[in-house]
């Protein structure tokens, strides 16, 4: 899926050309080969366990010689000068109490360059020195080995399986568990009857082969504010704010963490398009919370000649469906504070009288808190079942935007939906008056997130 993608959207200066799939003349980095127009090539040894119950340590790497084997592989692979890249790939995870491996860098998996620092009686000194004996090679071979290692952890199958639907999703194929599981499969006859290289062409026969085919191909986007995206690699733009949002975890990053701000991601958002070239569909992928969503949906509108996709649960929520506006329920409460409209979305919960008691105590200047809910009124997380509910609403809520817009002030507008809607109510965002976006601190705040013209 990552040859196909890079072939089509040129994501990349150097795409792949083909797969090598237990090949020969590889050593030990023989599970995958990603063969690229030119150097480096990518060597993978794939290490996959049952269980939870082994780290990767050092312990581990010298069960079986496999640093060892792993050091002379890299040597035989790029015996003539060429540059390399060694991975391996596993679903264990890391044991923390490695210093060399608890270091490694989670933005590309490399050991270096903090493997490499301290002196020769430094604790990363000895441990440098005890994997160098472990490997039989003197410490500056070992660093060349970690110039070109990357080791991919805890890579568990929900989470590549989740990979691999969305660039099905991606290439115009389909992505449901039956679709993947006939693409495995037919790699497992590839290699069972001793066909070690699968070509762009192996690949597309295959694909015919299968009706994998769904629709029109997508050219990934990716922005990450809550945990790393590991499609990022393949998107024509790719924002990465985890390590700039304030928090310990996915779950509690919501807000920038200073001096990063709201605006400053705002701008990098709005310099998405400059990337995009001739790409007009684009599927969204990465973590973000539904401000950020909304944001992206309006930088990436209809009227300016995009389609947007996005992955909700397994179905992918896209503007390109046919659909016509589905006209929200529509409740109006007069605060008589005077001042500007405040429209909240309201899907998965209900949060007028959240929102509601937050203006009263921030005292921002609302007057009408108006919410637009699902059709029947009914909130919860299948109250929009299918990318055609979610597209009708979507337009829907914008027209109510536009009946309840002023000619004068902003729009206040709080979200409580899925982040698919979120994004898709930006795409459509249009004639309606100058929006502020808030994002849900969690408990009873809330803060100003970004400022749209629409």
């Amino acid at each position: 899926m990552r040859v196909l993608n890079e072939q089509r959207t040129h994501n990349t200066p150097n795409p792949g050309t083909g797969v090598g799939v237990e090949a020969d003349d590889a050593g030990n980095l023989d599970d995958v080969i990603y063969y690229r127009v030119a150097p480096p090539n990518d060597y993978a040894q794939v290490k996959y366990a049952v269980d939870a119950r082994t780290p990767v340590n050092l312990e581990y790497l010298t069960s079986n010689d496999l640093l060892k084997k792993l050091v002379t592989s890299h040597r035989h692979v790029a015996r003539n000068g060429d540059l390399v890249r060694v991975a391996l790939m596993t679903n264990r995870a890391i044991d923390p109490a490695d210093l060399l491996l608890r270091d490694r860098d989670a933005r590309d998996g490399r050991l270096v360059p903090r493997a490499a620092q301290g002196g020769p009686k430094s604790d990363r000194g000895l441990a440098r020195k005890k994997w160098a004996e472990t490997a039989g090679v003197t410490e500056a071979e070992l660093l060349a080995f970690f110039e070109d290692f990357y080791l991919e952890t805890s890579e568990d199958i929900v989470s590549l399986r989740r990979e691999v639907s969305l660039l099905m999703t991606a290439n115009g194929l389909q992505s449901d568990d039956g679709a993947i599981d006939a693409g495995a499969d037919w790699v497992a006859r590839q290699v069972e009857d001793g066909h070690q290289r699968l070509s762009l062409n192996d690949i597309g026969n295959a694909i015919t082969m299968m009706h994998l085919r769904a629709g029109t191909p997508w050219t990934p986007i990716s922005i990450a504010t809550l945990s790393h995206d590991p499609l990022a690699d393949q998107a024509q733009c790719a924002l990465d704010w985890v390590d700039r949002m304030d928090g310990n975890d996915a779950f509690t990053k919501v807000a920038p963490k200073p001096p990063a701000t709201w605006d400053q991601l705002a701008s990098e958002i709005e310099q998405i398009p400059g990337h995009l070239g001739a790409h007009r569909r684009l599927l969204l992928t990465g973590t973000m919370r539904q401000a950020t969503g909304f944001k992206a949906g309006t930088v990436l509108r209809r009227v300016l000649g995009y389609e947007v996709g996005i992955r909700q649960g397994e179905q992918l929520w896209s503007s390109d469906v046919t659909t016509t506006a589905m006209e929200p329920i529509h409740h109006q409460r007069d605060l008589r504070l005077g001042g500007d409209p405040a429209l909240v979305v309201s899907v998965t919960t209900d949060a007028t009288s959240a929102v509601v008691n937050w203006i009263e105590r921030a005292g921002v200047a609302i007057g009408t808190v108006h919410t637009a809910l699902p059709r029947g009124g009914q909130v919860g997380p299948g109250s929009v079942p299918d990318p055609e509910s979610a597209g009708a609403l979507a337009i829907g809520i914008r027209d109510l935007a536009r009946q309840i817009a002023t000619q004068t002030g902003t729009l206040h507008v709080f979200l409580a939906g899925p982040l698919g809607l979120a994004v898709l109510l930006g795409h459509h965002w249009n004639r309606v008056m100058p929006t502020i976006l808030y994002e849900h601190l969690g408990t009873t705040e809330y803060v100003q997130a970004f400022r749209v013209s629409a």
